[in-house]
């Protein structure tokens, strides 16, 4: 028995498009919280799964007497806005409630699209 519409073939899932996301923090509390705070933000992107989100990276940057945080991604979504939007969901949820001591205002992204994944043949 064929379904309506069958005509024997498997069609693919068809193909995400995938972004490298980098987003750029900077932490606004004195120098001792900031440890605290990298580790937390670390541990926080480390606990979570995600099947959109891959391959993150963080390094933490000192830049004109200022901690930043770097974090890079890849990032599965339809469109550019809505890898930023993944992207930052996935940030908000690692920083939990201690976001107080990163200035998000002065957050930056750079979203870009990803090679394409190599496919076996």
């Amino acid at each position: 028995m064929t379904n309506a519409g069958d005509n024997g073939h498997m069609t693919a899932r068809p193909e995400v498009p995938r972004y490298n996301v980098r987003v750029e923090m900077p932490h606004i509390s004195g120098t001792s919280e900031w440890s605290a705070a990298a580790k937390a933000l670390q541990q926080g992107l480390a606990e979570q799964a995600s099947l959109l989100v891959t391959e993150r990276q963080i390094e933490f940057v000192t830049r004109q007497r200022r901690d930043y945080v770097r974090i890079s991604a890849t990032v599965e979504a339809a469109h550019v806005a809505e890898a930023a939007v993944i992207m930052w969901a996935v940030l908000q949820q690692a920083m939990g409630e201690d976001a107080t001591g990163w200035d998000t205002a002065a957050a930056s992204a750079e979203i870009r699209p990803a090679r394409p994944v190599d496919r076996q043949r």
